[in-house]
């Protein structure tokens, strides 16, 4: 008799279970994107696309499933990248020569000499020709560095005159041949009476070389670099990023504040302002709000710039700001009476990229899901299971509706069928044990009489 007790509290048990669990469809979703895959599988990583961060319920992506083919949710984890550091390497002093008249006749005069192994150097132009010519380029002697290098900064005296020009960039191993590795890069020396703007360090792809040539292209700087130093690689990986950029809306008639609206929740990690004329600097402070009802918070401020001569356009780089996932942004004009021109300002965000990483349990097609405001984050920790696991990569088709946008909304008071059903089991298997109770009791009285 007792085995007969404990069938109807197995099977009241596993209703319990069937109807905690409440397993998610894809249409309890407001969108979904189907998974491309490349090639069969145990384990796939996905970029989070843009479009999810403005279509999510919860800004920490915890509304976010993927479905199988027979419409079952799979493990899956949020990778958040990898922190990187953003301060740069200590730079590495090296000699410089002025090169006077042609570069390449005047490398022509070049003397190498090397005193002795691991001792002093020496790089000489031979001769006295040009030597009252303006300076056109110049030397580096760059054979103490054993690693790439993937900056030069130069510098010259304070209160040398306006300048806004470029340099073109080669390399070299023997003072023969000569390869390019950037074709200009902006140097300039700008002021106002408020502020200056100075720019003296020239970027490019990581490059091993013993010697370097700078080669003023058009008109020469008014003045000599003084110093150059060379910032080393820095040891860490590449980080796969995300951007967007959206146009700006003036707040007055004034056009000192301009807004903008990403219209997205994504981890923002890079700012920047392209100003809509040519031949024009900007300080400008920058805010942003989670909510339009919010008030403004000060994030970072910087000058902006771009400068057009007949050869090329330049524009100052992205700032780093610590991750900020708010929607709205404002830009503020600093200086009185200035002006970004006419038109309306850029903001370009940028952000690391996260990955979605699931194991291809069941089935493909595999379908991205997104936009629940009831769900409930279920990213598991995959880590361990992953270990010696080739990840594959997988992308995201364009997007559809699931649900529709109702469901970004969260579970409006009503009938919660599945939370009735819950208790209503639970009260049948409370009810049950209390008769096994009774009819327990009933058995032992029996037994003592």
């Amino acid at each position: 008799m007792r085995s007969g007790y404990c069938a109807p509290m197995l099977l009241a048990a596993s209703a319990i279970a069937a109807a905690a669990n409440g397993d998610l469809a894809p249409q309890d979703f407001a969108y979904g994107m189907p998974i491309q895959t490349s090639a069969p599988g145990a384990a796939y990583r996905l970029p989070v696309p843009v479009e999810v961060y403005r279509n999510v319920a919860h800004e920490d992506l915890g509304d976010l499933r993927i479905f199988n083919a027979s419409g079952e949710v799979v493990p899956y984890e949020l990778q958040q990248p990898q922190p990187q550091s953003l301060a740069p390497p200590p730079a590495h002093p090296l000699p410089l020569f002025p090169l006077r008249g042609d570069p390449q006749t005047a490398l022509d005069g070049v003397r190498v000499t090397i005193q002795s192994a691991g001792a002093a150097v020496n790089v000489q132009a031979a001769g006295t020709a040009g030597k009252s010519s303006a300076i056109n380029g110049y030397v580096v002697d760059a054979r103490e560095l054993t690693v790439p290098v993937l900056a030069l900064v130069v510098h010259w005296q304070d209160g040398e005159p306006e300048f806004s020009g470029l340099l073109r960039v080669e390399s070299s191993d023997d003072l023969g041949t000569w390869n390019l590795v950037k074709r200009e890069s902006p140097v300039l020396n700008l002021h106002s009476p408020d502020a200056q703007l100075v720019q003296g360090r020239i970027e490019f792809p990581a490059t091993q070389a013993k010697f370097w040539r700078l080669t003023w292209i058009g008109k020469s700087a008014p003045f000599a670099l003084t110093a150059i130093a060379a910032d080393i690689t820095p040891v860490h990986e590449s980080i796969e990023t995300s951007s967007m950029i959206v146009m700006g809306t003036a707040l007055n008639d004034q056009r000192r504040e301009f807004t903008f609206d990403l219209d997205a929740s994504a981890p923002v990690n890079q700012i920047n302002i392209e100003l809509p004329e040519s031949n024009s600097v900007a300080k400008l402070r920058l805010l942003s709000r989670k909510r339009l009802t919010d008030p403004w918070r000060p994030i970072t401020q910087g000058e902006f710039y771009r400068v057009k001569d007949a050869v090329s356009e330049r524009r100052n780089v992205a700032i780093y700001i610590p991750r900020n996932s708010d929607r709205y942004w404002l830009a503020r004009l600093e200086q009185p009476d200035a002006s970004m021109g006419a038109g309306a300002p850029k903001l370009l965000a940028k952000w690391d990229s996260q990955n979605l990483v699931f194991l291809a349990r069941g089935s493909g097609p595999y379908l991205l899901a997104y936009g629940n405001g009831a769900a409930a984050a279920a990213n598991a920790s995959l880590g361990a299971l992953l270990a010696g696991i080739t990840v594959l990569p997988a992308h995201a088709g364009p997007a559809h509706s699931l649900g529709g946008a109702e469901r970004l909304l969260p579970s409006a008071p009503g009938i919660h069928w599945k939370l009735i059903i819950l208790w209503g089991v639970l009260a049948i298997a409370v009810a049950l044990l209390a008769w096994m109770a009774y009819r327990l009791s009933r058995e032992l009285g029996r037994v003592k009489t």
